[in-house]
């Protein structure tokens, strides 16, 4: 993707003579996606970190990253329930 100043302005050559409806239009889109990625990048470090604070503790268990991202996902839910969500998907993976 554009790194560089020049690379940046030949992106804004596409749109420099838009209207300001459309450039407040492409605004908001591009916020909405800088949001949305920046959260991705968030889950994503947290995964990692999860998975390497487990990984010292238990060196020799290899950690199914979907797994993972199950676990604490419904705060609401005790768990146990949590525990049966993860048992149920192993014994599907299992299954296959």
């Amino acid at each position: 993707m554009a790194k560089t100043p020049e690379q940046l302005d030949e992106l804004l050559k596409l749109v420099r003579d838009e209207d300001v409806a459309t450039l407040r239009a492409l605004e908001q889109r591009l916020h909405s996606l800088l949001e949305q990625k920046e959260r991705d990048e968030a889950i994503r470090r947290q995964g990692q970190t999860d998975r390497d604070l487990l990984s010292k503790h238990c060196p020799n268990v290899s950690i199914d990253p979907d797994l993972l991202a199950l676990v604490g996902i419904h705060p609401a839910n005790p768990v146990t329930e949590d525990k049966t969500l993860i048992r149920e998907t192993i014994a599907r993976r299992l299954a296959d």
